[in-house]
């Protein structure tokens, strides 16, 4: 048996690749531990279409396993259909956020042979075990999606794993890090991610979160802290020295967050840094006094706006005071603060639509600046509210026209091409005026990872000529 897991080509949205895969990875390592014969490589998004066509032909392949996000959802049909013209025996299997919502779609602009739908491992561990009785025992699979007789068919949701820390790390050894550029900001190298958690329990509105969800399952998982160290002190043995921990917060639960912070500190390399997400609440002095402890330099938080009308639109469930507060905790023990923003925020409310104002983003840039001149706040990074199938506001902007419901968020989005009380003039205006913050601030608290030149340049670009015409021009 040999399997090909493969990252769509190309840059997405501007920016290169930078890290791995981990969600194939994993897959990977899953693989190997259920059946340790198969023979496994990884295509990272750095290879261009060409490299996959030759690792294709150069020896037989039983399966192409492909994931992908709405971003790079078309490039990655239009690779899918020419390897299934060219390989016909090939089985291609898809899987990504994107066919979460999209799976028909994304089976019929595809031609491939199966859609995984939700979390991938046993899900594709049945595939890979049951292939020579494909297609015949596909309707026996949970969590998949398939075209037969052009008919579109799929099985019973899978049940999410219980126990994280039964699932094998990332086979790494499958990829080359030196096709990676690294986290944007960086306090050391060579740097990679870790995923620590899965699922998140809330549900903003312009989150899309569909791969963990599954309907009478847990919202939200945890790694033991000991799992998340033993991994640690394995890429720490790699030469690594800066992980980003994958999570869309990492303080849901205080106390499991600071037994992970706890025993991080025990591994006491000093010389190994951290970075990850996390929300403003819950957050105390002790978490913050452990984190320090543990070495994590930077923490980012979805900050989105400063106006409460906003928020509670879009469901952030935060506070500015709870903001201030948390930015000064970690600011307290010398750790650094990146705040992630976001203008023309749209929600419907009472049976309309209500949008973000040019006053209301104009009082974020503003307060944006004042937690930084009081040394709370380091680092920004802005983006337009954009319609991600899986989100919330996805279907809103379906309801109201704004979009049909193939849109894919790969194309250009300029919110007043598509809302028309949304003023050019003014869009323009205040994302030249946001990004130019985003600049000042990298520029004055530095440790900008400099392999990221691409994503660089197009934030140079904007503040220059605007938000980019050209369709693949897009950094966040």
């Amino acid at each position: 048996m040999r399997i090909i897991y493969a990252d769509a080509h190309g840059s997405v949205l501007g920016k290169d690749q930078p890290s791995p895969n981990l969600s194939l990875l994993y897959l990977a390592g899953f693989i190997r531990k259920h059946l340790p014969n198969t023979e496994q490589h990884y295509i990272s998004q750095k290879h261009p279409f060409s490299y996959h066509i030759d690792l294709l032909s150069e020896s037989h392949t039983d399966i192409y396993a492909i994931s992908f996000t709405s971003y790079s959802a078309k490039v990655s049909f239009n690779m899918i259909r020419e390897i299934k013209a060219k390989f016909k025996n090939l089985t291609v299997v898809i899987g990504g956020s994107h066919v979460m919502t999209h799976a028909e779609q994304s089976l019929r602009e595809t031609g491939a042979d199966i859609c995984a739908i939700g979390e991938g491992e046993n899900t594709f561990l049945e595939i890979v075990k049951h292939y020579n009785e494909l297609p015949n025992f596909l309707p026996k699979i949970n969590g998949i999606a398939y075209l037969q007789n052009n008919v579109f068919f799929k099985t019973a949701p899978r049940n999410l794993i219980d126990d994280l820390d039964s699932i094998p790390f990332p086979a790494r050894d499958l990829m080359n890090p030196d096709d990676f550029t690294g986290v944007s900001y960086s306090k050391s190298s060579k740097n990679t991610e870790i995923v620590i958690t899965r699922g998140c329990p809330l549900r903003c509105v312009f989150c899309a979160n569909p791969v963990f969800r599954v309907e009478g399952g847990p919202l939200f998982r945890t790694r033991t802290p000991k799992s998340v160290a033993d991994e640690v002190d394995q890429l720490y043995n790699m030469g690594y020295r800066e992980i980003y921990f994958h999570s869309d917060e990492l303080n849901v639960r205080l106390g499991w967050s600071i037994e992970l912070c706890k025993a991080l500190a025990a591994l006491n390399h000093k010389d190994m840094f951290f970075q990850c997400n996390m929300r403003v609440m819950p957050m105390n002095e002790e978490l913050a006094y452990w984190m320090k402890k543990a070495n994590f330099w930077l923490v980012r938080v979805g900050i989105e706006s400063t106006s409460q009308r906003v928020l509670k639109g879009i469901k952030k469930r935060m506070s500015l005071e709870k903001t201030v507060r948390a930015c000064e905790l970690w600011s307290k023990e010398g750790i650094k603060v990146f705040g992630f923003l976001m203008m023309y925020n749209y929600w419907e409310e009472n049976g309309k639509i209500e949008i973000e104002t040019p006053e209301e983003i104009n009082s974020t840039i503003s307060f944006a600046y004042k937690l930084w001149r009081k040394g709370i706040l380091d680092y920004t990074s802005w983006c337009t509210a954009m319609p991600v199938p899986g989100s919330e506001l996805y279907d809103i902007s379906v309801k109201y026209g704004f979009i049909d419901n193939i849109y894919l968020p790969s194309e250009e989005w300029k919110p007043y091409e598509h809302i028309s009380s949304i003023d050019k003039k003014d869009f323009n205006k205040l994302y030249r005026k946001a990004r130019l913050q985003t600049a000042i601030m990298a520029i004055r608290s530095g440790n900008i990872e400099l392999q990221n030149w691409k994503s660089i340049l197009n934030k140079v670009k904007v503040m220059a000529f605007g938000k980019p015409s050209n369709k693949a021009d897009r950094g966040n």
